[in-house]
């Protein structure tokens, strides 16, 4: 009689057992999946900052841009008056002998 209670205890500290080592695994592996997450955001995180950081850079590039090609149309229109090319016929553009006289 004895044995017949060993045997169902055994099988039930066994099972047990087995159910521990599967929550500890699955406590692991969701620790570990949370890590992963973490350091993804972070490094989401980082490249994000990164493009805002470009992003800055060439909108000043673009300001700067914009602004040196303002002041060059500036130029071009005060040179306007003054430039014998822009006088010149295009009969005179044509041809070089003529071209040289115009200027």
């Amino acid at each position: 009689g004895s044995k017949s209670h060993v045997v169902p205890s055994l099988l039930s500290g066994l099972e047990d057992e087995g159910r521990r080592l599967k929550r500890e695994k699955n406590r692991v592996s969701a620790q570990k999946s949370r890590k992963r997450q973490i350091q993804r955001a972070d490094l989401l995180h980082e490249a994000c900052e990164q493009l805002e950081q470009r992003n800055r850079k060439l909108k000043k590039e673009v300001d700067s841009l914009h602004e040196e090609q303002r002041l060059l149309s500036e130029t071009l229109r005060a040179h306007e008056p003054f430039c014998p090319i822009m006088h010149c016929s295009f009969a005179c553009s044509t041809s070089s002998a003529t071209a040289a006289r115009c200027v």
